[in-house]
């Protein structure tokens, strides 16, 4: 039964593994409570500092060698919120390129986790959000990268010591290897129904392979030498750190759309008298989030025809994400015949795994393949028969 007149300090709704800490109406101290076999136990600390009245608590027990973590009161009021801040930080002082997609994450994670104590985070928790964010249709590896931002912040946390303990976050399966690709007819299709300041970013990605949130949408015109007919990236402005050179004038569309860009932009500047430094942008201002318009826009351009009339024409396209223009450029520079270690160094591949994983053969490959070997038959067949034929007429000798 609870005790009218004391009121506990505990603002937890995780219970305590083993004790309480409360005030008494007619005492300056803090009291701890604890229960050992069934017996309750109340000591003062004769102190109004909640530290040490949980050194006390903490003290009991060590003594009776009860087992399961203590904390103190700083450890306990970590939230959620201060482990975004952790990570956030870390990623400011590191100079992280992929803050967009941490950002996308903890949208994600507040849903669930906003105003919650760092140590209510719990394993089962955890293993619950990942299960219903997949059943919601969420990709595997969008969840993964969300489990791994907040697994990140706890690790940063307990290193600062502002949690005892990081829970056990859920090991999710490797799943399946993403082949999505763009075919050009269906990159102008959906170029046509992306907002104006979209296309030329859209475009640039689908011809260089460069990631869009990080390498795309933030390149100045430093970075873009006219006189050379080269785009340059420094180290620290790549995910990988590596440095990145691409000849664009050895690629017409490329350099065409460059052009294309820079007087756009120079008429912009003199509008707003100003000098405009992205090469890609609204108006003079930054690209922000542009899913919303993805989404929408690559519904659109899988569809002809309109309200009832509506016919699914272009239906990969529904699952097109930004990345399989990357996994496009790698495909279409392998293609080519251009080296492999040449097509890496364009696209910003450090890792041949991660080199094989884009280049997947997809149907119209297969098809190429097949076509290959049809003349090579064909070939056989001019030089004297088939081997089929060839078989059948030594299987007939032998039987005579």
């Amino acid at each position: 039964m609870t005790d009218p007149t004391t009121t506990s300090t505990t603002t937890d709704t995780e219970p305590r593994e083993f004790g309480h800490i409360y005030t008494r109406p007619n005492s300056p101290y803090l009291w701890v409570r604890y229960r050992v076999d069934g017996v309750e136990h109340r000591e003062s600390s004769r102190s109004t500092n909640p530290d040490v009245a949980e050194k006390l608590l903490l003290q009991r027990q060590v003594e009776l060698g009860i087992p399961g973590a203590f904390v103190s009161s700083a450890v306990q009021r970590t939230t959620y919120e201060d482990l975004k801040k952790l990570v956030r930080a870390h990623y400011v002082i590191h100079g992280c390129r992929s803050g967009d997609r941490l950002e996308d994450s903890f949208k994600r994670l507040d849903k669930v986790f906003a105003g919650m104590r760092a140590r209510a985070i719990s394993a089962d928790k955890l293993s619950q959000y990942a299960a219903d964010r997949l059943a919601a249709g969420a990709a595997l590896q969008t969840v993964k990268n969300e489990l791994q931002a907040l697994g990140q912040a706890f690790g940063l946390a307990k290193r600062t010591k502002q949690v005892a303990e990081v829970p056990e976050f859920p090991r999710l399966g490797a799943g399946p290897v993403r082949s999505g690709f763009f075919e050009p007819e269906d990159l102008r299709a959906l170029l046509a129904e992306l907002p104006e300041p979209l296309r030329a970013p859209i475009e640039f990605a689908y011809l260089t392979g460069w990631r869009v949130p990080s390498e795309v949408l933030p390149l100045t015109w430093a970075q873009v030498d006219f006189a050379a007919g080269m785009l340059r990236l420094e180290p620290q402005t790549t995910k990988n750190g590596e440095g990145r050179m691409f000849p664009f004038a050895a690629l017409p569309p490329l350099a065409s759309l460059l052009d294309r860009q820079r007087e756009m932009t120079t008429a912009i500047e003199r509008k707003l008298r100003r000098i405009v430094p992205l090469v890609f942008h609204r108006s003079g201002q930054p690209i922000g989030d542009f899913h919303k318009s993805w989404r929408a826009a690559c519904t659109r351009a899988a569809h002809e025809g309109e309200g009832a009339l509506q016919t699914l024409v272009r239906p990969a396209l529904l699952d097109r994400i930004p990345h399989d223009l990357r996994r496009t450029a790698v495909r279409n520079l392998v293609r080519a015949g251009v080296p492999e270690r040449t097509a890496m160094q364009l696209t910003g591949h450090l890792t041949r795994s991660v080199f094989d994983r884009y280049n997947i053969v997809d149907e119209r490959d297969l098809a190429d393949g097949v076509t290959k070997l049809a003349a090579l038959h064909t070939t056989v067949e001019n030089l004297g028969g088939t081997v089929g034929a060839h078989s059948g007429e030594r299987a007939n000798v032998r039987a005579r």
